[in-house]
């Protein structure tokens, strides 16, 4: 979930130890929940002690997360500068239900929240077939991922973006909208990725049972 969210960047290389700190573990113990990324190839060791995460690795989903990327930010932009008054109430009682299913550590009700508030903000643009492509590309995306960080309390702000899009519409922030709905995006493209989604990523690594993978170990990228 570090990945996804961004706290672990894509395409720098960053220390093994400065992970292990974030985890709360020591390096032996990282190195195990590193080895199943780099088994999936979604890591790539840079010297001797540090990875990087790579930004070209297709992941699952990623045809419909690409069609999103492109049509998506702009559309929701469109639409949040033809929302009245009345719409941001109930997009705000949308986002308040989204935190409520978070604060619930609920993840069936999370999902039924936020996909009513993308849809919601989506039926406010003025083209409603592109509205309903947008909308049903939402309810196809593979988002099991956010299944364990939302029932384990671990769900990072930068994935439910919801009250923050409407305290932007409300500003009058519509590019600010736009470049919000890119960035989360962006991180779904590897929230569908089997691996990527395990325990260990969201909080302190639990032990694993395997043979150290020599390749990803012991072979650096320079």
């Amino acid at each position: 979930m570090m990945v996804v969210d961004g706290t672990i960047p894509t395409g720098e290389p960053v220390a093994i130890e400065r992970i292990a700190e974030l985890l709360g573990v020591d390096d032996t113990v990282t190195l195990l929940a590193l080895m199943e990324l780099g088994r999936d190839g979604f890591l790539e060791r840079v010297g001797e002690d540090a990875v990087r995460v790579r930004d070209c690795v297709e992941a699952p989903g990623d045809g419909i997360i690409q069609v999103r990327r492109m049509l998506e930010p702009t559309t929701l932009r469109t639409a949040a500068e033809h929302a009245r008054p009345v719409d941001l109430i109930t997009l705000q009682n949308l986002a308040d239900e989204v935190e409520a299913a978070v604060a619930a550590r609920d993840y069936l009700a999370f999902r039924r929240a936020d996909n009513a508030f993308l849809a919601t903000l989506l039926s406010l643009h003025p083209n409603p077939e592109l509205a309903r492509v947008c909308t049903e590309l939402g309810a196809r995306t593979a988002y099991e991922g956010l299944r364990v960080p939302v029932e384990h309390g671990l769900l990072s702000d930068t994935l439910r973006p919801d009250a923050r899009i409407v305290d932007l519409i409300a500003a009058g922030d519509f590019a600010g909208v736009e470049s919000l709905a890119a960035s989360l995006i962006d991180r779904l493209r590897l929230v569908g990725a089997p691996l990527m989604d395990s325990p260990h990523l969201v909080g302190a690594p639990i032990p694993v049972d395997v043979d150290a993978d020599v390749e990803f170990l012991e072979v650096p990228v320079s």
